[in-house]
């Protein structure tokens, strides 16, 4: 028997993946700004409270109009990859919402597309995950909520030269109401390196419920695959092949379905036709 001193990792999450550009706003404001009636102060940085984290807030300064909150210049120019993929985002509000005003704005190359949000946002300290697809199938509308329906070639326009990205901090007709915005993802359609995150904590409170293998179901030559999960001693506890980060994932459960104590366990990822390098590592499993 191998004597081991178990030490829980923590898992970060890096500022930017596979050509995706991130905001997490564990730190600070990111360079965001917000706009109210076209001008406005900075939105204000909370270490706590986000999803999880820091997140940024603003307030309205003005009754019935939105405050937007506007990206910083490494979300903008020509973000054509983009095309296909998602922009994403977690919103809150101060008080329960009343009105459905546009959720995000793309402006680029002389046009402006418009996604009003599917559901309005939760009330803090609740949040909701938006994921609007940059493509015809979400329906962006151009130049206001109820414009024509942006074609494929005017989507693509506004990707190459994008010189705004806007989402909607506020959804209530009063003055002084307010929100958060925090995990802000603008995707590539182009997948890009394996990463592999080795921490993860399933006690149900939504975060880091699952171990990630970032990218092994986008790449062509990780989708085949076998992940293999060992204990301290070696021994087999979780197998399953074409690993894939939502059904085809380890949650801290043997195949049996038998909950894994806390500790360190070590990873093995096989990839077929020997496409790409086997990864090998330990795993921090907290309860």
């Amino acid at each position: 028997m191998h004597k081991f001193i178990c030490s829980v990792v923590v898992v970060l999450i890096a500022n930017s993946v596979w050509g995706q550009i991130v905001s997490t706003f564990d730190t600070d404001r990111d360079g965001w700004s917000a706009i109210d009636s076209q001008t406005g102060a900075n939105p204000t940085f909370q270490s706590t409270g986000g999803n999880p984290g820091g997140f940024i807030q603003v307030v309205d300064g003005v009754a019935g109009t939105a405050t937007f909150y506007n990206a910083p210049t490494k979300f903008l120019g020509d973000k054509s990859s983009s095309y296909g993929a998602f922009l994403r985002f977690d919103l809150q509000v101060s008080i329960t919402p009343n009105s459905n005003t546009a959720g995000a704005r793309l402006m680029g190359g002389g046009i402006t597309l418009i996604k009003l949000l599917p559901v309005l946002p939760a009330v803090a300290p609740n949040w909701t995950s938006y994921s609007l697809r940059l493509d015809i199938t979400e329906n962006w509308r151009v130049g206001s909520s109820t414009g024509p329906v942006a074609t494929e070639a005017q989507i693509r326009t506004v990707l190459t030269s994008l010189t705004g990205l806007a989402i909607n901090g506020e959804y209530n007709t009063a003055a002084a109401d307010g929100g958060g915005l925090d995990n802000v993802v603008l995707e590539s359609s182009s997948p890009g390196e394996l990463e592999i995150f080795n921490g993860l904590s399933p006690n149900g409170d939504g975060k880091n419920d699952s171990f990630l293998i970032l990218n092994i179901e986008l790449r062509a030559d990780t989708q085949k695959n076998k992940v293999t999960i060992l204990n301290r001693w070696g021994d087999v506890v979780f197998e399953i092949t074409d690993y894939n980060n939502s059904d085809r994932v380890f949650k801290g459960l043997t195949n049996e379905g038998k909950e894994l104590t806390t500790g360190t366990y070590f990873y093995k990822i096989e990839f077929a036709g020997n496409k790409f390098p086997m990864q090998t590592g330990f795993l921090s499993l907290k309860r």
